[in-house]
C-alpha cells in the first residue's frame, strides 16, 4: 500500500492535530452517511458487528493521518483489517455491489468531514485540493483492499462448495446401501437438499461444459474417468423436458430412470448404457435419450453377444434367402407382429392387398416353422427384430 501523495510539507502540525482530535465525530458522520443511505447496513453498524467496522475506519483515518504527517507507507496492518472486513461481508450474505456503494458513502462523508475541519484551521484552498486527492487515492487503496477480501473468501467457499457437491454426487453412486446419515450431512455440507426424486444424465463429453448453468434447476455435476454426468433433481417436474433438451441440444446425451436417491447408481448405470447405445446408433439422439423411452431395447441390448445370437437364432433361415425376398418376408413379419395377425391392417401398412399379405405369411410359416405359432415364439421373433435394427442387417445371399 502506498499511500496518499502528501506530506507535513502541505500540512501543518497544527492542521493535522485538529483533524486527529476529530477523529472521533468523523467516523460517527460517516456511519451515519452510511445507516441511513443504505439500509442494509442500519442494523449492522448499530449492533456489535458495527464495532469491528467503526474499528476499521477509526484505524485507517489514523493511518492516514500519521503516512500525511510522517511522509511513510500506509503499515500493513491497515490493508489486512480491511481485507477481513471485507470477508466479513461475504460471510454476513450481503453483496459486493451494497458493499462498494456503501463505501462510496462513506467515502464521501470522510471527504466532506474532512474538508470542512481543514476549512475551519484556515487550510488555503490549494491545499484542501491536495487533501481531497489524497483521501480519494488512500480510499481507492482500502477498497481494493476489501473487495480483495470478499472476492477471496468468495472463491474459496465457491471452490469449497463445489467439492462438497462432487462428493455428494459420489457418495449417492457409489452403492444403494449407503449410510443416510452419511447423505444427509453431505447434503447439508453441499447446500443441496435431497430431492424426493432425481435422475442421472450422462453426457457425451468429458467435462460438463455449460450444461449445468443451462438447465433451470439446480444438478450437481461431476466428471470421471468415464466420462460426465448430472445428477438432476425432480425429472419429471413440469417443464423439465424441454429445459433438458434445451441444456444439451448442441450433443448426445441419456437420462436415466427416474428413482430415490438411494438408487442414484442405477440410473447412472443405465443412462451411461443408453448414452452407449445412442453413439452406436442403436438408440435414436433425442437431446436427451431418456432411457425409460427405450427399455425394451436397452434391455435387449446391454449384451450386445446375446443380442447377436439372439438374431441369428430367429432370423437366420431369412437371411439365407435373396436380398428382395429378405427384406419383403423381414418388413411383412415385422408388420404381422405389429398389428397383431389382422391382415386388413397390415396390408394398409405395407400399401399392398390383403391377399398378397397371405401369400408372404405363408412364405413366412414355411421358411420359419412353427415359431410363429406360439406366444414366446412371436415374442422372440419381435425381440430379434429390434435387436436386428440395432446391430445392423447381416448381408446375406445377393
Amino acid at each position: 500500500m502506498t499511500g496518499p501523495r502528501s506530506s507535513n510539507d502541505e500540512f501543518s502540525p497544527e492542521v493535522i492535530g485538529t483533524i486527529r482530535g476529530a477523529v472521533g465525530p468523523l467516523v460517527d458522520a460517516v456511519m451515519s452517511a452510511v445507516r441511513s443511505e443504505h439500509p442494509v447496513y442500519a442494523d449492522v453498524l448499530g449492533g456489535p458487528e458495527g464495532t469491528g467496522i467503526r474499528f476499521g475506519i477509526e484505524q485507517a483515518v489514523r493511518a492516514f493521518l500519521d503516512s500525511i504527517e510522517g511522509g511513510r507507507r500506509l503499515p500493513g496492518e491497515t490493508a489486512e483489517v480491511w481485507r477481513r472486513l471485507g470477508e466479513a461481508e461475504f460471510q454476513a450474505g450481503r453483496s459486493l455491489e451494497a458493499l462498494r456503494a456503501a463505501f462510496r458513502t462513506g467515502t464521501r462523508a470522510a471527504w466532506r468531514g474532512a474538508a470542512g475541519l481543514a476549512a475551519d484551521a484556515g487550510v488555503p484552498a490549494p491545499a484542501v485540493i491536495t487533501l481531497a486527492e489524497a483521501i480519494f487515492v488512500y480510499t481507492d487503496e482500502l477498497s481494493a483492499d476489501v473487495v480483495e477480501g470478499y472476492l477471496q473468501i468468495q472463491s474459496n467457499e465457491a471452490g469449497e462448495r463445489e467439492r462438497r457437491r462432487r462428493r455428494l454426487a459420489s457418495l449417492l453412486v457409489e452403492a444403494e446401501d449407503h449410510d443416510p446419515e452419511v447423505i444427509a450431512r453431505a447434503s447439508e455440507l453441499a447446500r443441496w437438499p435431497l430431492p424426493r426424486t432425481l435422475a442421472v444424465l450422462a453426457l457425451a463429453g468429458e467435462t460438463p461444459g455449460a450444461v449445468p448453468r443451462k438447465l433451470d434447476v439446480d444438478a450437481l455435476a461431476v466428471a470421471d474417468g468415464d466420462g460426465a454426468w448430472l445428477v438432476i433433481p425432480d425429472p419429471d417436474g413440469p417443464g423439465r423436458r424441454a429445459a433438458l433438451h434445451r441444456a444439451v441440444a448442441s450433443s448426445p446425451a441419456a437420462l436415466g430412470p427416474t428413482v430415490a436417491p438411494r438408487a442414484a447408481r442405477r440410473s447412472l448405470r443405465w443412462a451411461r448404457t443408453a448414452l452407449a447405445l445412442v453413439e452406436r446408433g442403436a438408440l435414436p439422439d433425442e437431446r436427451p435419450t431418456r432411457t425409460s423411452d427405450h427399455l425394451a431395447t436397452v434391455i435387449l441390448l446391454q449384451d450386445d453377444e446375446l443380442a447377436r445370437a439372439l438374431v441369428a437364432e430367429r432370423l437366420s433361415p431369412l437371411d439365407e434367402l435373396p436380398r428382395g425376398e429378405r427384406e419383403r418376408l423381414t418388413e411383412t413379419l415385422a408388420a404381422w407382429l405389429a398389428h397383431q395377425r389382422h391382415t386388413p391392417g397390415i396390408a394398409a401398412a405395407l400399401h399392398v392387398h390383403p391377399q398378397t399379405v397371405r401369400y408372404r405369411v405363408g412364405q413366412l410359416r414355411a421358411v420359419l416353422g412353427d415359431v410363429l405359432e406360439t406366444p414366446d415364439g412371436r415374442f422372440e421373433l419381435e425381440l430379434a427384430l429390434r435387436a436386428r435394427r440395432a446391430v445392423g442387417q447381416p448381408a446375406g445371399p445377393e
